[in-house]
C-alpha cells in the first residue's frame, strides 16, 4: 500500500499537469462557495445594522407618536381637546395621556419631545432640521454621545434659559467644515437666540418616528420651549401657511421597569390611548422588543433561503466535478492499468482520485472564500452597504466544499478502482 503522501504528492502532480481542466473543473465551487461568502456578508451586515438600529431604541421601550388626522373642511380636529377654530389644529398626545402613563404599573420614566416647528434657515434657504423641546434623559434614552461641550442639565430645567444641543449634521450644515468655536456661538430662530452649549452623535442610526435623526435636530429644554412657543407651534408651509398647532408632545419614549411585562404594558397603553383617543387616530406606537424578534425571525428564513441556494450552487459545482472526474478516468486507463500491474491495490487507485478532487474542490473553495470577501468588500467600499463576513461562514464553506470533493468524488474514484488492468493495457 502507498504511503499517504506519495499519494498526495500524486494527486497534486495530476492536478498541475493538467491545469487549465482543474481550473475550470473547479469553477463551479468557486463561484457557489464566492457566492455564499459574499451574500451571507451583505446579510449579516444588514441584519447588524437593522438590530443595532432597533436596539438604539432600546428594546426596555414602548415608542408612542402623535400623528396628524384627517381635519374637518372647518380646519377643526376631532380630538375633543378644548374648542378648536379655523386657525387652529389641536390633535395628537396631550398633557391628561402624559400624567396617565406616569401613573401606569411598570412604567419607570417618560421622555418627551416636541416640534417646535420652527423655520430653521441658513441666509435665504430652510434647511431640513427640527427645533424640538426635549426632557432630560433624551440622550441616554436615544443612545446618543456627546461630542463636545455639555448635555443640560437639571438646572436648566429649573427656570427657562435660552440654550441648546445640537445633533452632528447640524454643526456640518450650519458651520464651516473643521469650525472648532461651535460651542458658545448662537442659533437664530424667528422668536429666540440660543446659546450652543454642547454637540451629540447617534452612531447607530436611530430614528424617531415623526422627528427623524437626533444628528439633525437642535435640543431645548421643554421648559424653555413651553415658555417661548406657549401650547402653540406655527405651521408655515403651503395652504396652512401661519396655523397654529396645538401639540402637546410629538414623542414620547416610554421606559418600563420589567422587561417581562412589557408585552403586557404596551396593550394597556394601547387600551388607554384607543379610548382617550376615540374620535380620530392621531396618534401611533412602536414597540421595538416587537420589532426585533420579527426581524430575527425573518433573519432565521432568510438565512435557510440562502443555505438553500447555496445547496444548489455546490450541487451543480459537484455534478460538474464528478463528469469531468468521471473522464479523467476514462483518460488516465493506461496510467491506472501500469500502476495496477506494478502491484498497486484497488484501494491505492480509489483514495488517489478521491483524494484529487477533494484537493480540488478544497482549494476551489479557498479560492471562493477570497473571492467572496472581495466582492463583499468593494460592496461595503462603492454601495456602502454595510457587510459582516464570519469566520463560522468561512470554516464552514471550507469544509462543506471538502466535502462536496468526498461526496461527488467517490464514484469516480471507484469506478477507477474497478478498472482491470490486463483488459486496460490490452485496450491501450
Amino acid at each position: 500500500m502507498m504511503r499517504f503522501t506519495d499519494i498526495v504528492s500524486l494527486s497534486f502532480l495530476n492536478l498541475r499537469l493538467h491545469k487549465t481542466r482543474s481550473l475550470l473543473t473547479s469553477l463551479g465551487v468557486i463561484f457557489g462557495v464566492g457566492s455564499v461568502i459574499s451574500m451571507m456578508a451583505i446579510s449579516k451586515g444588514a441584519e447588524r445594522s437593522a438590530l443595532s438600529q432597533i436596539e438604539s431604541m432600546g428594546i426596555d421601550k414602548i415608542i408612542i407618536y402623535t400623528k396628524k388626522p384627517h381635519f374637518d373642511t372647518s380646519g377643526g380636529s376631532s380630538s375633543g381637546r378644548g374648542a378648536a377654530t379655523s386657525s387652529v389644529e389641536d390633535y395628537g398626545l396631550n398633557v391628561r395621556d402624559y400624567q396617565f402613563i406616569h401613573t401606569m404599573e411598570n412604567v419607570h420614566h417618560i421622555t418627551t419631545i416636541r416640534n417646535t416647528r420652527q423655520p430653521i434657515t441658513k441666509g435665504e434657504t430652510r434647511l431640513d432640521l427640527k427645533l424640538c423641546g426635549v426632557s432630560l434623559g433624551f440622550m441616554k434614552d436615544t443612545s446618543c454621545h456627546l461630542t463636545s461641550g455639555r448635555w443640560f442639565n437639571e438646572i436648566d430645567f429649573r427656570e427657562p434659559s435660552t440654550i441648546c444641543v445640537i445633533g452632528q449634521n447640524v454643526k456640518h450644515r450650519l458651520f464651516p467644515l473643521g469650525a472648532t468655536d461651535v460651542v458658545g456661538s448662537n442659533i437664530r430662530t424667528p422668536y429666540a437666540s440660543y446659546r450652543i452649549v454642547g454637540v451629540i452623535s447617534n452612531d447607530n442610526g436611530t430614528s424617531l418616528p415623526e422627528v427623524g435623526s437626533p444628528n439633525d435636530l437642535i435640543l431645548i429644554p421643554s421648559n424653555t420651549d413651553l415658555s417661548i412657543y406657549g401650547n402653540y407651534a406655527s405651521e408655515s408651509q403651503g395652504r396652512n401657511r401661519n396655523k397654529a398647532i396645538l401639540v402637546d408632545y410629538d414623542v414620547m419614549l416610554v421606559n418600563v421597569e420589567n422587561l417581562e411585562y412589557i408585552d403586557n404594558t404596551s396593550k394597556r397603553l394601547q387600551n388607554y390611548l384607543e379610548k382617550a383617543h376615540s374620535k380620530s387616530k392621531d396618534w401611533d406606537m412602536i414597540v421595538p422588543l416587537d420589532l426585533l424578534k420579527q426581524r430575527e425571525r425573518t433573519q432565521k428564513i432568510f438565512t435557510i433561503v440562502m443555505g438553500a441556494i447555496a445547496s444548489i450552487s455546490l450541487l451543480v459545482g459537484g455534478i460538474g466535478i464528478m463528469n469531468i472526474m468521471l473522464a479523467s478516468v476514462s483518460e488516465r486507463k493506461k496510467e491506472i492499468g501500469t500502476r495496477r500491474a506494478l502491484g498497486a491495490q484497488k484501494f491505492d487507485i480509489l483514495f488517489q482520485f478521491l483524494i484529487e478532487t477533494v484537493i480540488l474542490t478544497t482549494l476551489g473553495g479557498c479560492v471562493g472564500i477570497g473571492l467572496g470577501l472581495g466582492l463583499s468588500e468593494i460592496v461595503k467600499r462603492y454601495a456602502e452597504m454595510p457587510t459582516e463576513a464570519s469566520m463560522t461562514n468561512i470554516v464552514g464553506s471550507l469544509l462543506i466544499s471538502s466535502f462536496v470533493g468526498v461526496v461527488f468524488g467517490t464514484y469516480p474514484a471507484w469506478r477507477a478502482a474497478q478498472q482491470n488492468p490486463i483488459d486496460v493495457l490490452r485496450s491501450e
